[in-house]
Order: structure tokens, then C-alpha cells, then sequence
């Protein structure tokens, strides 16, 4: 094998024993922009909900708002009722 040329090292210490010469960590800034980035994907490769069926997600709502109206409807008729 012909080592003449081979990549040479410029101050002859192997590359394993080097110590990096900057901190490895990643600021705060990249941090905060890479949990941006993953909720912009997330947000973004969501289903929508009018997309799949207009009369299931009208279904849907009417349902919702007859849920809702009969939990208040409830909860103020026990709140009026007498207490003995």
C-alpha cells in the first residue's frame, strides 16, 4: 500500500485523541427553533377537519351543541333546585 497519498495529519496526534476545539452542545436558539420546526410539521400534516365530510363534521357539531346544552341545562337546574 502506497501511503505517500494518504491524507496526512498536520500535527501528527490521531484524530480519537483530539479534544474538539468548540463546545458540542446546541444553543438555545437552534433548540427553540427545532421545537418550532417539529410543531409546524405536526401542525401541518394534521387531517382537517371539514376535509374528510361536511355532513359528518355538521352531525358532529350538532351533536356537540345538544351535549352541551343538555350538561348546562343540568347543572342550572341543580344549582336553582331548593335544598332541604
Amino acid at each position: 500500500m502506497n501511503t505517500t497519498y494518504a491524507p496526512q495529519r498536520p500535527s501528527g496526534i490521531p484524530d480519537t485523541l483530539r479534544l474538539p476545539s468548540r463546545d458540542t452542545r446546541t444553543s438555545i436558539i437552534d433548540r427553540i427553533a427545532l421545537h418550532v420546526g417539529l410543531r409546524l410539521l405536526l401542525w401541518g400534516s394534521r387531517a382537517p377537519r371539514l376535509a374528510d365530510d361536511r355532513e359528518r363534521h355538521a352531525r358532529a357539531h350538532r351533536n356537540h351543541a345538544a351535549t352541551r346544552a343538555r350538561e348546562h341545562g343540568y347543572l342550572r337546574e341543580a344549582a336553582l333546585a331548593p335544598r332541604s
